[in-house]
């Protein structure tokens, strides 16, 4: 999987998406990314916009999880 910032997405809800398919949480996302768990609930409820760093992090754990 190869990053393409055109794909930017941080809709909570697909971030959302994302734990659910790499069946993880909030805590467990946070420390795989290099983020606050804050800053991940804050990504999640849409209190603050996700960077797409962070989101790529996350398809690439969904990803792997549906291997």
């Amino acid at each position: 999987m190869k990053p393409d910032a055109t794909k930017y997405n941080s809709d909570p809800e697909y971030l959302q998406s994302l734990l659910d398919r790499a069946g993880i949480g909030k805590r467990q996302a946070a420390g795989l990314t290099g983020v606050s768990e804050r800053e991940m609930r804050r990504y999640i409820k849409g209190d603050k916009t996700c960077p797409y760093s962070v989101q790529f992090c996350l398809e690439c754990l969904a990803e792997d999880s549906e291997e």
